[in-house]
């Protein structure tokens, strides 16, 4: 009893870890959820984990949050023009249309377009001439004899406006 002893310690330290990530959503995608966290916008969090050694492991993560797109744009055309094609859709008639689009970022993106659409215009005129007053000229025709005869024309919208003429 009372001998030395001698004993040998070998001690290993495992570290502690950090790690840090960045991850790209949409806006759509919101909340999002990370390490029992909730995050509902662009920024900095982390979390406190343990690494498979039983130590501490810091990971920070920034999220990235890209915005959804909305445009709007209004378009006028003449009623000859339809069907208007816009986007994969063909629009019979006047009004306010919207389709969700991907943008460059890949996330959705609305637009909505506001469809205005100016009526073509008709009209018919009768003129009555004296047989003397032949050969008659309207509109750039030169009209020989009595009858119907046509011309389409632009009206103030800059639309077709079909006129009728009996002579």
């Amino acid at each position: 009893k009372g001998c030395d002893s001698l004993a040998t310690l070998t001690l290993v330290v495992n570290l502690n870890v950090t790690a840090t990530e960045t991850i790209t959503i949409c806006e759509g995608q919101l909340p999002y959820s990370w390490n029992g966290q909730t995050l509902t916008a662009t920024g900095t969090a982390t979390a406190l984990l343990q690494n498979i050694n039983g130590c501490d492991s810091l990971v920070t993560l920034t999220l990235v949050v890209n915005s959804n797109v909305t445009g709007q744009e209004a378009i006028t055309i003449c009623e000859g023009q339809l069907p208007y094609s816009w986007n994969g859709q063909a629009l019979t008639a006047a009004g306010t249309t919207t389709t969700v689009l991907t943008s460059a970022s890949g996330c959705d993106s609305t637009a909505t377009l506001n469809l205005i659409v100016n009526p073509n215009v008709t009209g018919a005129e009768t003129i009555t001439i004296c047989e003397g007053q032949l050969p008659y000229t309207w509109n750039g025709q030169t009209l020989t004899a009595a009858g119907t005869v046509t011309a389409t024309l632009q009206n103030t919208n800059g639309c077709d406006s079909l006129v009728t003429l009996t002579l």
